[in-house]
């Protein structure tokens, strides 16, 4: 198929900077030389989380000197982002746990406790989301029995006072994403079939409408530009429509496949492409590198730190160990690499132009390890 064909001649051109066709294309959308934009980029400093603000143009990005009016915080266990807005949780001791809501567009933010209610220490958060009006985690608590008992706790933000419900899940929640006025649970039946589902719940009343079997091995939900879902697999992703829930199945072909399951990145630019982090194989020396998947295309393109930088730049100049996150700057249709120093808790954020040539804009050291980007 041209797809593969396709992949195999970016694939080759990333790695060993061969020549392209007028079909490789460059990167998501048009580039602006005059575009000005903010970023907000999120840093993980051992035990703490914080931000730092963030000039940037065409050709430079350098420090802004105001101060971020997001509070440092201890390094969330659960993130969930929906444009600029994040959820993050925290686990206050053994009983009680917290969801800072926050926007980087205006600086709004929403603190919820949670748990303190509960006799029963024993808990474990699984996934948060949230939609404008509410946040949902998903959990367990130990029953003494050989299996859990699992709830989506639905806390309500317009509400005066603490006010929430819980609603019971059958099986273990791993992921929850909210579109379309609805939340989607997936879950993992480890009593039985050891088989995921996807649990719809309607968000105007917080029932639950329909229970979906997905099969085995599904690994985590995406929103994509389009607001519907992508579930996916090792070996394939399916399409869910957040409206009708019809299902369509991409298949990989073998030893090709975009390998974003455990990705912490899942960004997409203008048009619909999606940027993340991966496990390069034996196509790099790094272990974690920068890849765009194309769903229209089914096409992955892998962007090794070998073909566009220099070995004295990866070693001496920017000391890269490993990629800790990838985003897209629409503005200036430039990819944005967060990565980790060698042996240090510092970092780094790489502006590369994409295509079949990759080009290096440039890189700002940061005190911190990249974990997220707001662009603005």
């Amino acid at each position: 198929m041209k797809t593969y064909n396709l992949f195999s001649l970016l694939l080759v051109c990333l790695l060993f900077s061969c020549s392209t066709s007028e079909e490789d294309g460059d990167g998501g959308g048009t580039t602006n030389p005059d575009a000005d934009a903010d970023y907000t980029l999120l840093l993980e400093t051992g035990s703490t989380f914080k931000s730092t603000l963030l000039n940037a143009n065409a050709e430079l990005v350098t420090f802004n000197p105001a101060d971020s009016k997001f509070e440092t915080i201890g390094t969330p266990e659960l993130v969930y982002k929906d444009g600029t807005v994040f959820s993050f949780y925290q686990k206050k001791g053994s009983c009680s746990g917290e969801i800072l809501k926050y926007d980087f567009n205006d600086d709004s933010s929403s603190a919820v406790v949670l748990f303190d209610d509960l006799d029963d220490c024993d808990l474990t958060a699984y996934a948060i989301a949230h939609s404008n009006e509410k946040v949902y985690i998903a959990y367990g608590v130990e029953n003494g029995m050989a299996n859990d008992d699992y709830f989506i706790r639905v806390v309500d933000l317009k509400a005066s006072e603490n006010t929430f419900v819980d609603v019971s899940v059958s099986k273990k929640p791993s992921d929850l994403v909210f579109t379309n006025n609805r939340l989607f649970i997936l879950t993992l039946d480890e009593a039985v079939t050891n088989e995921n589902f996807i649990v719809v719940m309607d968000a105007s009343n917080d029932t639950m409408i329909i229970e979906m079997n997905l099969g085995f091995n599904a690994h985590k939900l995406i929103k994509n530009t389009d607001q519907n879902l992508i579930v996916s697999y090792d070996e394939l992703h399916t399409l869910m429509n957040s409206q009708t829930l019809s299902l369509q199945y991409v298949q990989y072909q073998e030893g090709i496949e975009p390998k974003f399951t455990n990705a912490n990145s899942n960004n997409f630019d203008d048009t619909g492409r999606m940027y993340y982090e991966t496990t390069p194989g034996e196509n790099s020396i790094y272990p974690i590198v920068p890849a765009i998947y194309d769903f229209g295309e089914n096409l992955v393109i892998l962007y090794a730190y070998e073909n566009f930088l220099t070995e004295a730049q990866r070693d001496l100049e920017y000391e890269i160990e490993t990629t800790t996150m990838v985003d897209f700057d629409i503005k200036n249709d430039y990819m944005l690499i967060g990565y980790k120093k060698k042996g240090a808790q510092k970092g780094g954020l790489l502006r590369i132009r994409t295509g079949a040539e990759p080009a290096v804009i440039d890189n700002i050291d940061v005190d911190g390890i990249p974990h997220s980007i707001v662009v603005k």
